[in-house]
């Protein structure tokens, strides 16, 4: 296969899908169709597997998820590696798991995705035009589908606040190591993962770090009781339970976060998205970090938060989230709520057939045996489509409607897969009993094609 000539004949009655992305969502997705008989083009814009973890993390980085919650259910991270891997060990890891599926024969590297269109029909039901650019060159091809795998880390969300900033500003997806600090006085913004490494590694390198949150979160050791905590994660215990058990520990290895200089979050524990960091509260008790409320403006050099104090400082990292964005896709095709589009159960538009979007959530725990069973399910979908002659989130919308959700736990998404996989296997079965089959749209567009870019997505999402 080459970048800018895809194959696109159909192997089964599916018909032949694109995958964009070869990042941990796109080679799990990529492997579920192909054991299921789907022929699979995947587009990477990148020279390797991996997405983000290929160039977009900090040098530093080691997961917070364990390596037996975090590596696919299908191909479980080697035992060798320590607890927390180093991000090198997880792209290694991405490498190996492309190589034992026999995925990079599939995927055109250094190919950027630039339009994907409806190919008649407005609905998807003809299937779409994918149009993609390498050295130069566009090309356009028609496909019975396109699985939407490019990540929810690459687009940088930087919240705008009055004034100007005359030192150094730079959000941490372009922070690599300390060298890329300036001068001594540094503010970090965010109290996610990312923002706890960066405050405790700047207060490492330069003697002492600000760490500006907007609110309180609730922090997590990323081990208890001697066990990494994502792997403590059980699918069937409810999560006041969860909450009671985990809660109860917190009040005796932290105590209250006031001893801290924190307020105490305003939701309850396990309600939003949780931090799970064992040291920037170790930082906070020996002074090495200092909290800071949110910035309320800019003056210079100088700081203003929003309880009436400030500080002067030579460089502000921004840890503060990514927006959801799909820069080759119409954002009509979505309605969008909060800067995520609403999806029948996680994947589908809800009035477009043969386009799934894969991976957009932000879970409490690890990522790979998630994205397995998820990508079961859009093998379920795929079929299911391939026998329907209109968009099956119609239907499906009718068993859960359409949501935004985001920010999920992976005990609750577990329950909910294998709830919808049941609710589609139901209705794979009268398919089958009615006899309802639809011609599969893979046919490939002869010359390449000029597409209009589509607008810009509306408000990102804050990390």
């Amino acid at each position: 296969m080459t970048p800018t000539s895809p194959g696109t004949q159909p192997g089964t009655q599916a018909g032949t899908h694109c995958v964009i992305g070869a990042g941990f969502a796109g080679l799990g997705a990529a492997r579920a169709l192909r054991d299921r008989g789907v022929d699979v083009d995947v587009v990477e814009a990148r020279h390797d597997v991996g997405g983000n973890w290929l160039d977009g993390v900090y040098d530093s980085t080691h997961l917070i998820t364990s390596r037996a919650s975090t590596g696919f259910a299908e191909h479980p991270m080697p035992a060798t590696l320590p607890d927390f891997p180093h991000w090198t060990d997880l792209l290694a890891y991405l490498r190996d798991y492309a190589e034992r599926f026999d995925l990079r024969r599939h995927i055109a590297f250094d190919t950027e995705v630039t339009a994907v269109e409806p190919a008649g029909r407005a609905d998807g039901t003809d299937g779409w035009l994918v149009t993609t650019q390498h050295a130069g060159r566009t090309a356009t091809r028609h496909y019975a589908g396109v699985v939407v795998a490019n990540g929810h880390h690459w687009d940088p969300f930087v919240p705008q606040r009055p004034g100007h900033f005359t030192g150094r500003q730079l959000h941490v997806k372009d922070y690599k190591r300390p060298a890329d600090l300036h001068g001594e006085r540094v503010l970090v913004v965010g109290g996610g993962v990312s923002g706890c490494d960066l405050a405790v590694e700047a207060a490492r390198a330069v003697g002492h770090a600000d760490l500006s949150m907007r609110r309180s979160h609730h922090f997590l050791p990323k081990t208890l009781f001697g066990t990494p905590i994502t792997d403590l994660n059980n699918p069937w215990m409810p999560v006041a339970v969860q909450r009671l058990v985990t809660g109860s520990a917190l009040r005796l290895i932290h105590g209250p976060l006031t001893k801290y200089g924190l307020p105490e979050p305003e939701h309850r524990l396990f309600d939003e998205q949780v931090t799970i960091h064992s040291q920037v509260l170790y930082a906070l008790r020996h002074g090495q970090v200092s909290p800071r409320p949110d910035i309320e403006r800019f003056d210079g050099s100088t700081v203003h938060f929003s309880d009436g104090t400030a500080a002067d400082y030579d460089t502000v990292i921004w840890a503060t989230g990514y927006a959801v964005s799909f820069p080759f896709l119409d954002d009509d095709l979505f309605t969008w709520e909060h800067g995520v589009p609403r999806r029948v159960l996680g994947m589908l538009p809800e009035q477009a057939a043969g386009l799934y979007v894969f991976g957009l959530m932000q879970l409490r725990g690890g990522a790979g045996p998630m994205l397995s069973r998820s990508a079961e399910l859009l093998a379920d979908l795929v079929e299911l489509q391939a026998g329907a002659p209109r968009p099956v989130a119609r239907d499906l919308a009718r068993l859960r409607p359409a949501d935004a959700r985001f920010y999920v736990s992976v005990p609750a998404m577990t329950r909910q897969v294998a709830l919808e996989r049941a609710a589609v296997g139901a209705l794979r079965r009268v398919q089958r009993v009615r006899g309802t089959q639809a011609p599969a749209a893979s046919a490939a567009v002869g010359a390449p094609t000029t597409v209009p870019r589509p607008a810009p997505l509306p408000a990102p999402v804050a990390g």
